[in-house]
């Protein structure tokens, strides 16, 4: 006989057994879910922290690589600077007109140098290294126009100078041509004699007077130098200024007198300007030396420093 409870009582256990097996699926599927998003999100938290660390390594390197760079062209720049000291000095001892150039003397580099970078390899703890950092690069931007600012004192200066220097060598005129012209004009006797002539101007005093001091410089032995050049010092003192005194005692009524006043305050006056002009030019050569040199110490403690 078919029993149908059995049935019935069958039929609730394979119910209750697929509902179990039903929710077991479910939580195992969320289980699955969970551990996959937990694996991905290692893997790529991993993968972060490896490209991070990477990346510092990089960065670490770069800044190496940059400040190895740096010192070099600090080095470089430290030799330019050495020659161009050694330029300047010779320069200003000789004050002859030919100063030697150096073009290295210049601080291009830096705009391929991230200073952010210097900064970061020494580290901001120690504030003594900062300070000497802090000025060395104060330093280095001052010679950002040094070149065109020195060629440019140079330049004027020699302009300027030669300038005033052809009214100087207006002696010349004063010492022969207006002597040789007041000679011819004014003399009533002329008789050579050993080591030159000489002239009788009768009663014109100042003729006879600047004839003779004309004659006393010609022939003085402290005028020129060991090589014949002219001590230009020694013409203002020994003829130039008593030109002046002289002429001051017969103007106005020796036309003679004024013309050579005029020609030796002319000459006087441009000596005074080449002195003047030459005192300023070499008082910015020192200033030129003095940021060389500041450039320089600073250079060299920053060579000096450790890193942190």
């Amino acid at each position: 006989m078919f029993d149908f409870n059995l049935v019935v009582q069958e039929a609730e256990k394979v119910a209750k057994f697929w509902s179990f097996s039903q929710n077991w699926f479910d939580i195992l599927s969320l289980v699955l879910t969970l551990l996959s998003l937990w694996l991905a999100f290692w893997l790529g938290e991993r993968g972060y922290r490896r490209d991070k660390k990477d990346k510092i390594k990089e960065e670490k390197e770069l800044i190496n690589s940059e400040i190895k760079l740096f010192k070099n062209n600090l080095k470089q720049l430290l030799k330019a600077i050495d020659g161009q000291l050694k330029g300047l000095k010779k320069y200003q001892n000789d004050k002859n007109f030919s100063l030697e150039f150096h073009a290295n003397v210049q601080v291009d580099f830096l705009k391929f140098i991230d200073v952010k970078h210097v900064y970061e390899y020494f580290g901001f703890k120690n504030k003594e290294t900062i300070d000497k950092v802090n000025k060395l690069f104060s330093n280095l931007f001052a010679l950002n126009d040094f070149r065109d600012s020195l060629r440019d004192s140079v330049r004027t200066y020699i302009s300027r100078y030669t300038d005033f220097e052809k009214g100087f060598y207006l002696y010349r005129k004063l010492m022969y041509k207006m002597m040789h012209e007041i000679a011819n004009e004014r003399a009533i006797d002329i008789r050579p004699e050993v080591g030159g002539y000489q002239i009788n101007f009768g009663t014109n005093q100042f003729a006879q007077q600047f004839f003779r001091l004309n004659q006393s410089v010609l022939n003085h032995p402290d005028l020129q130098d060991a090589n014949g050049m002219v001590i230009r010092p020694k013409l203002i003192e020994l003829f130039i200024m008593p030109a002046i005194e002289l002429s001051k005692q017969f103007i106005p009524a020796n036309h003679d007198a004024i013309q050579v006043s005029d020609v030796a305050n002319e000459v006087n006056s441009s000596w005074i300007n080449m002195e003047v002009v030459t005192k300023a030019h070499f008082n910015e050569i020192d200033a030129h030396i003095d940021t060389l040199e500041k450039v320089k110490e600073k250079i060299n403690e920053f060579l000096e420093l450790k890193k942190d």
